[in-house]
């Protein structure tokens, strides 16, 4: 019966569905996107840093042409947390479900986006590409919450005036190639952090040293008393970050595409390929006042807890200027660390300064106009302000999914699959990430290119931990109910945060604990009530338990119920280009029969 349904809803979804379609062309270029004192070759889609953003409707058909205008280097695109209903060949993944994209060739990924809405975003899949190939992915639920059209903007219960973006990002002083044969290669000592924090592909490195074509900070222009839907996107692959707004409490209302519960907090918590949609109430503010948008480091900070530069700026407008003040407002700087920033009313203080002669105060700021802000507005006191101290699990147990709660949460798991990730060197002392005492595996052809050339190993017994060694994956049956444990174990001396993302599935987290976990101690735990339905789950640092280095884990539920061959791995890429991946095999016998372009 539930094979049946999930057919009829397969057909019935193309009723509604428009077909749409894009082209990405992958290039590379010098870039500076931090104004530092030199450019790194850079790749590119279409030409643009971050690369373009990417609308589509609930149910449409979407068609991606990728180009690959390389010399040298492969390439292939993942859509984060587009599930691939019916088209695992579209997911992206080399080695598993495509080959890659050689130079001078074009790949073409068509899906359609079922049962799903909200925000995503898409990105390189091989080596430390997605460091600039990514991009914002937005599926509407429907019309009303498309930008562009008159009146507000409404999705699922909740009103708005306008939407924005935030984009992280992070940069690094050093050419992609010497990165990844830093990590893959002999001389890997430990993970080294970018130089900046980029908030919608841009910021400053350092204020004394910018060079001329500096583009400044990022500012989001915004009216008062407005509502604005602010979304989210963890495209950094590397640090989880705090994201706040001074002054301005940020409401919750989607996490990975779904729709929550309104939650107000002071601050994110943004893990690499986390998504958000907050709401954001402007205030009676004068315009072009400004409120600093700030990020600061979480769980493995490095220096004090400010990112160096990971700022941008939130900025009041409005909309009937002055008369007279055309020309002025038009000749306005970027906003930088180095010059004076001029805000929208210091060029209005200076325009009336003209007319009459008279020096004015601006009563709203209590700082006379076109005083410089480069060091007020970035001393402490005038920051979002971010908890000292780490918490595990942060707020994501107080979090509500919007939608009634979901059967399969209380009902028991077929079984739990432990996947316990740790650091090995081999023997020319390349580290790499072993999952439940494996290395990682090296495959001949891609999963999907052996299942349909007849040359997928004979699928033999399961070991104990749910492993098949002959398909170096873990099957699962299709619309089987199964738990997995993201195990985290000591990187030397050190614990670290791994942040998991499922391919082809969402999952529920619905525990969380110190140490090791132990089916009969922690089988029955329970610690997150109202579990959400995401892509991403963060595993944190905890205490370590001395007889096995086990410290902290998290479990997930899952219902597989999309055949294909599906990555489980860690978002920090250089982790999953080091090892931490595992491969669900979900009843690939059925792939033909779901396929939903055939």
């Amino acid at each position: 019966m539930y094979l049946l349904c999930l057919i009829a809803l397969l057909l019935t979804t193309t009723v509604l569905a428009e077909h749409r379609r894009f082209e990405l062309n992958i290039s590379s270029a010098i870039l500076n996107p931090d104004c530092h004192s030199q450019g790194y070759e850079t790749l590119l889609i279409n030409n643009q840093f971050l690369a373009p953003t990417i609308r589509v409707t609930r149910n449409d058909d979407v068609e991606v042409v990728v180009h690959n205008a390389l010399n040298s280097r492969p390439a292939a695109i993942h859509f984060h947390g587009i599930r691939q209903y019916g088209t695992v060949e579209s997911d992206g993944v080399p080695d598993i479900t495509q080959a890659s994209i050689e130079p001078g060739e074009t790949y073409t990924y068509r899906f359609r986006v079922m049962y799903q809405s909200g925000t995503y975003y898409y990105h390189a899949h091989i080596g430390l590409q997605d460091d600039t190939i990514q991009g914002a992915l937005i599926v509407h639920d429907d019309d009303l919450s498309v930008p562009g059209k008159p009146g507000q903007l409404v999705d699922g219960p909740y009103v708005y005036d306008g939407e924005l973006m935030v984009h992280i990002s992070e940069w690094w002083h050093q050419n992609l190639q010497d990165r990844e044969d830093y990590y893959m290669g002999p001389n890997f000592v430990f993970d080294q952090g970018a130089e900046s924090i980029l908030i919608n592909g841009k910021t400053i490195y350092n204020r004394t040293t910018q060079g001329e074509g500096c583009k400044g900070l990022s500012v989001l222009n915004v009216e008062p008393h407005k509502v604005y839907r602010l979304r989210v996107i963890g495209g950094n692959t590397f640090r989880v970050l705090g994201l706040g707004i001074k002054n301005h409490t940020l409401t919750i209302i989607e996490v990975d595409g779904e729709l929550i519960k309104p939650y107000e907090t002071s601050y994110l918590e943004v893990a690499p390929g986390q998504r958000f949609s907050v709401l954001l109430r402007t205030q009676d503010q004068l315009p072009g006042s400004l409120f600093p948008i700030a990020t600061n480091y979480r769980l493995r900070r490095r220096g004090g807890s400010f990112t160096e530069n990971g700022y941008a700026y939130l900025q009041y407008t409005n909309l009937v200027s002055p008369e007279g003040l055309d020309a002025a407002i038009s000749s306005m700087k970027p906003v930088s660390f180095i010059t004076e920033i001029k805000r929208l009313e210091d060029v209005i203080q200076e325009h009336e300064d003209m007319k009459d002669k008279n020096t004015k105060t601006s009563t709203r700021t209590g700082r006379k106009s076109g005083a410089n802000t480069t060091q007020l507005l970035f001393s402490p006191d005038l920051l979002p302000s971010f908890p000292k101290n780490d918490v595990r699990d942060w707020i994501w147990p107080k979090l509500k999914p919007l939608r009634s709660r979901d059967p399969v949460i209380d009902i028991p798991a077929s079984r739990t699959i432990k996947l316990r990730a740790f650091t090995v060197n081999d023997p020319v002392a390349h580290t790499r990430y072993w999952i439940n005492g494996r290395a990682p595996p090296a495959r001949e052809l891609p999963i999907i290119h052996e299942y349909y050339t007849g040359k997928r190993a004979l699928a033999m017994g399961l070991e104990p931990d749910g492993y098949n060694s002959n398909l170096q994956s873990y099957p699962v049956q299709f619309n089987e109910t199964i738990d997995i444990v993201l195990q985290n174990a000591l990187v030397g001396t050190q614990c670290l945060v791994h942040p998991w993302h499922t391919h082809g599935h969402s999952h529920y987290q619905i525990s969380s604990g110190d140490g090791e976990y132990y089916e009969e101690l922690h089988g029955n735990i329970r610690n997150f009530p109202h579990p959400l339905y995401k892509d991403v789950t963060t595993v944190y640092p905890t205490a370590v338990d001395n007889s096995t280095t086990g410290c902290g884990w998290a479990k997930i539920r899952l219902v597989a119920d999309n055949p294909g061959f599906w990555a489980i791995h860690c978002h920090i890429t250089t982790h999953m280009m080091q090892g931490k991946l595992a491969v669900l095999e979900v009843a690939p016998e059925l792939i033909d029969y779901f396929k939903l372009y055939k």
